[in-house]
């Protein structure tokens, strides 16, 4: 049987992984498509490696979630670089989970204009960043140290949102669903 803390670094290892690569891929994509790199065979590839990758990593997310939490000292939620940990990798979840979304339901379509395709190439890059953030906080928590060192991030701080910016995003995401789930039925021929 294989413990937790192994488990837990296993996953973690392939959540890294496959967000970094997303996140390049994104980034070489949008490159690509602004003509920066001239490579009409690379635009296909890294969309499809970028959406691959996401979608790896959201499947292997839950797993390092669940073993970390089982792995950790205490009750899971015991310092606050776990919280902040959780906060993190749920945020890079949900950006990834739209990106995913948005790219499924529209098809092609999503790339086709250079606005959609930026908000497409920055929630993909975002998602990456944020995993890779919660994956420097890990390293803080287990180490002592992480790649990230030289900003002096907060980890030790739990930084939460008043409940007034807290209720605008809860607005605003409602919202935005109900637009997107609009348009969406609308488009049904059914």
């Amino acid at each position: 049987m294989i413990s937790p803390a192994t488990f837990h670094v296993i996953t973690t290892e392939l959540v890294v992984g496959s967000f970094a690569m997303a996140g390049l891929c994104f980034l070489l994509h949008a490159l690509c498509r602004y003509e920066l790199i001239k490579s009409k065979n690379m635009v296909s590839i890294t969309d499809n490696v970028a959406h691959f990758a996401l979608l790896f990593g959201i499947i292997a997310t839950p797993f390092a979630i669940f073993s970390g939490i089982s792995s950790s000292p205490g009750s899971g939620f015991s310092t606050p670089i776990l919280v902040n940990k959780m906060f993190l990798s749920m945020t890079g979840f949900g950006l990834a989970a739209a990106a995913l979304i948005s790219r499924w339901k529209m098809g092609n379509t999503i790339l086709a204009e250079k606005k959609s395709m930026l908000v497409q190439t920055f929630s993909g890059m975002a998602a990456s960043g944020l995993m890779l953030l919660t994956a420097s906080a890990g390293g803080s928590f287990t180490r002592g140290e992480s790649l990230l060192d030289i900003f002096s991030l907060p980890y030790d701080m739990i930084i939460l949102m008043p409940i007034t910016i807290s209720t605008i995003l809860l607005i605003s995401g409602l919202a935005s669903t109900t637009a997107v789930l609009w348009k969406i039925l609308g488009k049904s021929t059914v």
